[in-house]
């Protein structure tokens, strides 16, 4: 037995793996980091630091808003426009059709809060006088059941004509309230119904 055996000479190749880099480094040409891409977009305005500048601030978009898409208005056709109703220029306490009704609701009825300026100069006096500061107090409780009371009317009288509105009671009381004790040639948006008028 021949101990000593000669090594085969077909020898098994070791195989050799290629390992290739498919990161984006690798296949990119430039040799160099992507830079960051710039915006075209203009840097936002400082803030402002005053309350001043604020003010100016929000006047100036408010404005902007006003007449986005529109012509500028004078201020004759400003004024103009606002005592007609114009839904282009009326605040956004004014607008809606539901606060529309309200003006008209106001304006075709004779309510307490009518008289309520009559009541500035009694209550200057009740300070004079205890008891006529009593009655004014009074008075003013008894406005404001009538506001409320206003109010739900509106809110019925809108579902009926089929407004939606999530505006309470008492936010529309309030705002016919306010309508009601100005006389009615310095109302705005001027009345577009006279008294005893249907609404």
């Amino acid at each position: 037995m021949n101990l000593l055996r000669r090594k085969s000479s077909t020898a098994v190749p070791e195989t050799t793996v290629e390992v290739v880099d498919e990161s984006p480094s690798a296949t990119s040409r430039k040799g160099r980091p992507t830079p960051k891409r710039r915006s075209n977009a203009a840097p936002p305005p400082p803030a402002p630091k005053t309350r001043k500048e604020a003010l100016a601030w929000q006047k100036q978009q408010g404005a902007r808003a006003k007449v986005a898409g529109q012509q500028k208005m004078t201020t004759a056709e400003y004024r103009e426009a606002m005592k007609k109703g114009d839904p282009r220029v009326l605040p956004r306490r004014d607008a809606g059709p539901v606060r529309t009704l309200a003006r008209d609701y106001v304006d075709s009825r004779r309510m307490a809060s009518n008289y309520l300026l009559l009541l500035f100069p009694l209550m200057v006096v009740g300070y004079a006088i205890p008891s006529l500061q009593i009655i004014t107090l009074g008075l003013f409780f008894l406005l404001l059941v009538e506001w409320i009371i206003t109010g739900n009317r509106l809110r019925k009288l809108a579902r009926e004509r089929g407004f939606e509105t999530r505006e309470s009671a008492v936010g529309l009381g309030f705002y016919a309230g306010s309508r009601a004790y100005f006389p009615r040639k310095w109302r705005r948006p001027a009345p577009r119904v006279n008294l005893g008028d249907p609404i």
